[in-house]
Formats: structure tokens, C-alpha cells, sequence
């Protein structure tokens, strides 16, 4: 088994504020989205699995996490870290 950690931007700006969203910038195409905060944290590690674990059954390999650096200027959310194993 492996452990890997990916950090995240959790943020609400979608939809007026109605839209959250856990987007895994390291990973093409990751994300989770839901009603709430609470949601999208929930099920972030699951998503974050079922992604990796994709790349790995294929014959692909794991990207290197790059952290997320935000310009203390822009409200575009707050950064996490989410891990699985897998």
C-alpha cells in the first residue's frame, strides 16, 4: 500500500456561492464539487483514490503533488491536504 498526499483549493466561488469545490490542480481533471463545505471534504479522499488508482491500473504513472501557492490578493479559496491510500 501506498500513502499519498495532494494539496487542494476548497473554494465556493461558483454558482453566487451556492457551488463548493475540491480541485486537485496536480491532477488534470480531479475534482469534487457539492452543496457544502462539509460535502466536498467528505468525499474528497474517495475522489482523490478513484483518480490515482485509475492512473495506476492503466499503466500510468502518479504525478509528482506541486503545492498550490495563492497570492494572499486573491480570494480563490483555502488550500488542504487530502490523502488516500492506496
Amino acid at each position: 500500500m501506498s500513502k499519498f498526499i495532494f494539496p487542494a483549493l476548497v473554494s465556493n466561488n461558483y454558482e453566487n456561492g451556492s457551488l463548493w469545490v475540491v480541485n486537485f490542480p496536480s491532477l488534470h481533471g480531479c475534482w469534487v464539487e457539492g452543496p457544502t463545505k462539509e460535502d466536498v471534504l467528505s468525499r474528497a479522499s474517495s475522489v482523490l483514490h478513484e483518480y490515482l488508482s485509475g492512473l495506476i491500473e492503466n499503466g500510468l504513472s502518479v504525478p509528482a503533488p506541486t503545492e498550490i501557492i495563492l497570492n494572499d490578493c486573491w480570494d480563490m479559496g483555502e488550500v488542504v491536504r487530502i490523502e488516500c491510500v492506496i
